[in-house]
């Protein structure tokens, strides 16, 4: 029989929890933005499905970027409003 492989929210599940010291060691503030990254690859669990990578943490750690990244392009696109605002 074929080996069964873990789903990636399983996969996420033991990244996260194998980062517990990790998380513990930072400062409370900090604490908070690490769970928000991990909850925000929560949001990519289909695209890191269909990935297939050796690795899970590759796919943990670009979806964390890509919601970062849409998150920057959104501030972008609030301060290039505000500056065209002043400019009038």
């Amino acid at each position: 029989m074929g080996r069964t492989q873990i789903s990636i929210t399983q996969q996420l599940q033991s990244e996260e929890t194998a980062f517990l010291p990790f998380r513990r060691a930072l400062r409370r503030e900090d604490q908070a933005i690490f769970d928000e990254l991990f909850a925000a690859a929560k949001n990519f669990r289909a695209a890191a499905s269909l990935a297939s990578r050796a690795l899970p943490m590759e796919s943990i750690l670009l979806s964390m970027l890509i919601e970062e990244h849409k998150q920057v392009k959104h501030l972008q696109t609030i301060i290039e409003s505000l500056q065209k605002q002043i400019e009038k």
